[in-house]
């Protein structure tokens, strides 16, 4: 499962195995805070859905991130701790 959370024209989506934790490497610094990330969880027809409908996006997780490149969103993907991540804005 997939772990969004909408407000308004930002998207927030992660791995569900991911919420909570915290990664560092170096400077870099990714938190999953549960309060940004889960709201609700989905499956791989809804995030695509809601990729397609949202301008402003955040992913991380592999999960996630292949659903975002199978739908030819994401081409840029870094990783902290060998975590992916990705921001998408859309104009």
């Amino acid at each position: 499962m997939i772990c969004v959370k909408k407000n308004g024209d930002v998207l927030a989506a992660c791995d569900e195995d991911l919420v909570g934790k915290k990664f560092e490497e170096n400077e870099l610094v990714l938190d999953i805070r549960k309060s940004f990330y889960l709201d609700r969880k989905v499956g791989e027809e809804e995030l695509s859905r809601l990729l397609a409908e949202t301008k402003n996006i955040n992913l991380v997780g592999e999960q996630t991130i292949n659903i975002a490149k199978r739908d030819k969103l994401v081409n840029n993907i870094g990783r902290i701790k060998g975590i992916p991540y990705a921001i998408i804005f859309r104009l």
